[in-house]
C-alpha cells in the first residue's frame, strides 16, 4: 500500500511560493526542522513526500486524487538536493495516457516540466499545481513521446518524481531466497534471492536492474523469461544499501520505455 507522507516542516512561515518558486531567502522552508520519519516512510512505502506547511494540508486534495490517478512509475528520486540546477530526463511512451510530474523541496528555487522540444510544458493539456510553497506538480495529458526533462534547483530533503497512467506497466515486483517458492514483497539479507517481475503491455529488450534512492544504478540484473507471459526473473544478493527496482527497454514501435517499484527496499535481518 502507498503512503502519503505530508511532513509538516516546523519554523516561521511565510508568505510565498508563487507559480514556480519559493522563496530562497525566508526562514521557511529552508531553515525548518523536519521530522525524517515522514521520508522514511514515503520511501519505504513507496509513496510521496509532499512538504507541507501545516495550513497548505487542507488544499492537498488535488495532489492525492493525482497521485492515485497516475499509479505507474517512470522517474522517482529521493534524499538531499544538493545546490545548483539540475535536470533530470524522463522517457516518455506512447503507451502513456497522462503523465505527473512532482517537485518537492525544502528550500525549492525553481522547478520547470520540458516537453522534448525544449519548450515549457504549458497549453490546454496542461494543468499546473504551482500554489504550495515547496511542492509543484504538472500533469500532462496524453504528451507527445521523447524525452522530458524536470528542470529543479534548490537543496535541502527532495522526492522528486514522474508517474503515469498508461498500458504499460510493471504491476508486480517479488522476492524469494533461492531454491523456495514463497514470494513477499521484500528480499531475504545475506543470501541470493529470485526476483520475480510482471509486465504488462508488448515490450521488447527488456533490461533491469537495481537503482538507489537517488536513480544512481547499482547492479545490473539479467532476466530470463518466467513461466506466464509477461513474467521475467532474475537472481541476486541484496547489500547493504537500500535499491528500487528499475526495468527499461522499448515497445512495439522501438519506442523506449522506462518504469520503477517505487518503494526503496532494504534487506534487514
Amino acid at each position: 500500500m502507498k503512503l502519503l507522507a505530508a511532513a509538516v516542516l516546523l519554523g516561521p512561515l511565510v508568505i510565498g511560493g508563487q507559480q514556480q518558486a519559493s522563496n530562497p531567502r525566508s526562514g521557511w522552508p529552508c531553515g525548518a526542522r523536519l521530522d525524517t520519519s515522514f521520508f522514511q516512510i514515503a520511501e519505504g512505502s513507496g509513496g510521496h513526500l509532499l512538504l507541507l506547511a501545516p495550513e497548505e494540508i487542507g488544499d492537498s486534495a488535488t495532489l492525492l486524487t493525482a497521485f492515485g490517478s497516475h499509479p505507474q512509475t517512470i522517474f522517482r528520486l529521493a534524499g538531499s538536493l544538493r545546490s545548483g540546477v539540475h535536470e533530470l530526463r524522463v522517457p516518455i511512451d506512447p503507451s502513456v495516457e497522462s503523465v505527473l510530474f512532482s517537485i518537492s523541496v525544502q528550500c525549492l528555487q525553481v522547478a520547470h516540466v520540458l516537453r522534448p522540444s525544449g519548450l515549457l510544458a504549458v497549453g490546454d493539456d496542461v494543468t499546473d499545481v504551482s500554489s504550495f510553497r515547496a511542492e509543484r506538480m504538472v500533469i500532462v495529458k496524453r504528451p507527445e513521446p521523447g524525452i522530458w526533462t524536470m528542470r529543479v534547483s534548490g537543496s535541502g530533503v527532495s522526492g522528486i518524481m514522474a508517474q503515469a497512467r498508461t498500458t504499460m506497466g510493471l504491476t508486480q515486483v517479488e522476492f524469494a531466497p533461492a531454491g523456495r517458492t514463497t514470494f513477499t514483497a521484500v528480499p531475504t539479507p545475506g543470501v541470493e534471492n529470485v526476483v520475480r517481475l510482471h509486465l504488462t503491455g508488448k515490450v521488447a529488450e527488456i533490461r533491469a536492474s537495481l537503482v538507489t534512492g537517488e536513480s544512481r544504478r547499482l547492479v545490473e540484473l539479467p532476466l530470463e523469461a518466467g513461466d506466464t507471459d509477461g513474467s521475467y526473473l532474475s537472481r541476486f544478493t541484496p547489500g547493504a544499501e537500500p535499491f528500487r527496482i528499475l526495468v527499461a527497454g522499448k515497445d512495439v514501435a522501438g519506442v523506449a520505455f522506462q518504469r520503477m517499484h517505487a518503494p526503496l527496499l532494504a534487506a534487514t535481518r
